[in-house]
């Protein structure tokens, strides 16, 4: 596209002229991307100071919420593509894995951002009711069944905090919630669920030649897992993936066995939930249509269930991610901007997550996702990351107003 294409005369014995084909100018290719924002991300994530027991892997994707554009596609460490071929050797030998682009390549297991899905699956399904208390006590749940992190942290369960209702269970990242939740669909349901909501499939298009389709290379990127086991073959229907075993639905409830995903997946996961319900590809290249909006058939009462949910997470005491934001909820408030979050972690790698959207009263709407290599805490160690981000994104005009500094 960039390059175009030469013309061409053809002449006979006698060289008199047979056909022409006109010569067609190369046309630019612009991207979604805005690259002062993008420029803002990398530059605070990758002087950010981590535990020293984490990363040095970090990426984070912004979208906007209608378009499905992507706005930001971080991944860290990165490198100078003008220095590529002279320091060629030393980004292939890196253990950091430079020349990887953990947004849309990396496989990681989503841990708890996955459970706005699960409870969606759920509740649409008629697995669990908004209402429905599953029980989270103090003590070992039974052999086999994930542990509640609070019980493996501080020996509480839910319970001595609340009643475990689905809102309160997305608030405080219940682990024997949602482990419950998943166990009770049917395997394929689940599976069916996450498909819908883009994991298990490449979901980022490029433009292609479309008289030289052969001419055209893919974009490098992993459709994740949502089977007990890998597929031979990647990036293959739905009735084509092998199943989720039985006996591992209780963890895909927690993101956890062998369900993995991308975060450019996890975020537009999170888009499609703060669109209302409806699912959309993001777009990294204009020269692309917008996607085709397609509805999931969500009730409103599940996504204001989800919703309330994802509040909590950030605004309320006790939410996982309360303490981390609470010093500049005023101020978000302030700029018109207000935040549904969700924090995840994962044991077997170890790795942090946060994940949720940002909107105005306006209806502008921000999805996004952040992961942190070897972090333990999806508050402490990923989350910081977004609310800088987002004070970026208010700077930019995306969301909010900038005038309340």
């Amino acid at each position: 596209i960039l390059r175009g294409r030469r013309g061409e005369e053809n002449s006979d014995i006698d060289q008199q002229l047979i056909s022409r084909t006109e010569p067609q100018f190369g046309q630019d290719v612009n991207l979604t991307i805005d690259i002062e924002l993008q420029k803002k991300i990398e530059s605070y994530m990758s002087s950010y100071r981590l535990d020293p027991n984490v990363g040095p892997g970090m990426a984070e994707v912004i979208i906007d919420v209608e378009s499905g554009d992507i706005l930001a596609l971080v991944s860290i460490p990165d490198y100078d593509l003008n220095l590529a071929r002279i320091n060629y050797g030393d980004l292939m030998r890196s253990r950091d894995h430079p020349t990887f682009n953990r947004a849309i390549y990396e496989r990681y297991p989503p841990g708890s951002v996955v459970k706005p899905l699960i409870l969606i699956a759920g509740m649409e399904e008629g697995a669990v009711t908004s209402n429905e208390i599953i029980s989270c006590p103090a003590h070992d749940p039974p052999e086999g069944w994930p542990k509640c992190w609070i019980w493996r942290q501080d020996r509480v369960g839910h319970d001595n905090m609340w009643t475990n209702t689905a809102r309160n269970a997305i608030k405080g990242s219940c682990n024997i919630y949602f482990s419950n939740v998943a166990d009770r669909l049917d395997a394929p349901v689940l599976q069916s669920w996450l498909y819908r909501f883009g994991y298990g499939q490449n979901i980022l298009f490029s433009p292609v030649a479309s008289d030289y389709p052969e001419l055209s290379r893919n974009m490098r990127q992993s459709p994740g897992t949502i089977s007990s086991r890998d597929p031979e073959n990647y990036d293959i229907p739905l009735e084509d993936m092998p199943p989720i075993f039985t006996r591992d639905k209780k963890r895909f409830g927690i993101g956890q066995s062998n369900l993995r995903v991308t975060p450019l997946q996890a975020a537009n996961a999170i888009a499609a939930i703060a669109r209302g319900g409806v699912y959309m590809n993001p777009r990294l290249f204009t020269l692309l249509p917008v996607s085709n909006r397609v509805p999931l058939n969500i009730s409103q009462y599940t996504l204001e269930t989800v919703y309330d949910g994802m509040d909590a997470v950030v605004n309320e005491r006790n939410g996982t991610a309360y303490k981390q934001f609470s010093p500049v909820l005023q101020a978000f408030t302030q700029q018109d901007v207000k935040i549904f979050g969700k924090t995840g972690s994962t044991e077997r790698p170890d790795h942090a997550w946060f994940a949720g959207f940002a909107q105005d009263s306006t209806g502008r709407k921000l999805a996004f996702a952040v992961i942190v290599e070897g972090g333990q805490h999806g508050a402490s160690d990923a989350a910081p990351f977004i609310v800088e981000s987002l004070k970026y994104c208010i700077d930019e005009g995306y969301i909010g107003n900038p005038l309340f500094k």
